[in-house]
């Protein structure tokens, strides 16, 4: 399940999010809003929440329940694509290890 500013975009970032991680991604309708957001429901948890409440039954129950829910599988272009780039990624930092040994 994604959440935050990653996804503010629909799609995007869920689609790279499928490849680097290379299971399907799922976001709600409220993906891409951030931290006041989330401040917002606790603190609606906190004044609103039922005797026993716990978050997750409040958040599941009250908040989640009606979302709207989007899977992305990952496609196997972006899973070759990010295959490559962490296989160039990691021969480079043997560059930046030397770079930092004669800086440092």
């Amino acid at each position: 399940m994604g959440h935050g500013g990653f996804f503010k975009t629909p799609g995007v970032g869920q689609r790279y999010m499928a490849a680097a991680m290379n299971c399907p991604i799922s976001v709600m309708e409220t993906a891409g809003e951030g931290g006041a957001w989330g401040m917002a429901l606790l603190a609606d948890f906190a004044v609103n929440r039922a005797a026993g409440e716990t978050l997750a039954s409040y958040l599941d129950g009250r908040v989640f329940a009606r979302m709207e829910t989007s899977t992305m599988q990952p496609d196997p272009a972006d899973l070759a694509g990010f295959a490559a780039f962490l296989k160039r990624y990691e021969q480079g930092l043997a560059v930046e290890k030397t770079a930092a040994a004669q800086v440092g």
